[in-house]
């Protein structure tokens, strides 16, 4: 009897991402989009040295997809 093999194939190139690299994506984005309205709220009460860190932090995070691009969406390229 043969074995009824379910898996799809790795070698198959039409496959989505894996939950986990989307889960991931998705991670950093709320992330920067919490860093950034932190930021936002901290100058708006003027709090200056939470404002300016968290300004940072969000430039560094928006900058993360060049360094690991791993993190960059394939359809938006």
């Amino acid at each position: 009897m043969p074995a009824d093999d379910s898996r799809p194939d790795p070698a198959s190139t039409d496959q989505p991402p894996e939950r986990k690299y989307v889960l991931l994506r998705f991670a950093v984005r709320a992330v920067r989009v919490t860093a950034s309205t932190i930021a936002v709220v901290a100058l708006l009460r003027q709090e200056w040295v939470a404002a300016g860190a968290f300004a940072v932090f969000w430039l560094l995070i928006l900058g993360a997809p060049r360094v690991f691009p791993l993190l960059q969406d394939r359809d938006v390229l």
